[in-house]
């Protein structure tokens, strides 16, 4: 009981996260401010979803594929955020 509890909780705030990135794509006006709230919404929100799946799965090798594939993407995220600045900023200039 106590584990659903826990879970779901952390499944939501990942949940709000993300929905609070996805706000900040649409109402920030800068496009370095849009890129900067989605990616960082983007690492917690998943994070904490993935967290709150862990608690649910069963094995620990389900667990372990889950924070792989969390490292997958944040280095994933990482990446693109800094393309599409730099890709930005060689545009403006």
């Amino acid at each position: 009981m106590l584990i659903e509890i826990l879970s779901t909780s952390l499944i939501l705030i990942g949940s709000l996260f993300l929905l609070i990135g996805s706000v900040g794509l649409i109402r920030l006006r800068d496009s370095y401010s849009r890129l900067h709230a989605l990616t960082k919404a983007d690492m917690l929100g998943f994070g904490f979803v993935v967290l709150g799946v862990m608690f649910s799965v069963s094995s620990l090798g389900d667990a372990l594929k889950l924070v792989i594939i969390w490292v997958f993407v944040v280095v994933y995220s990482s990446i693109v955020g800094y393309a599409i600045a730099n890709s930005k900023r060689k545009r403006d200039a």
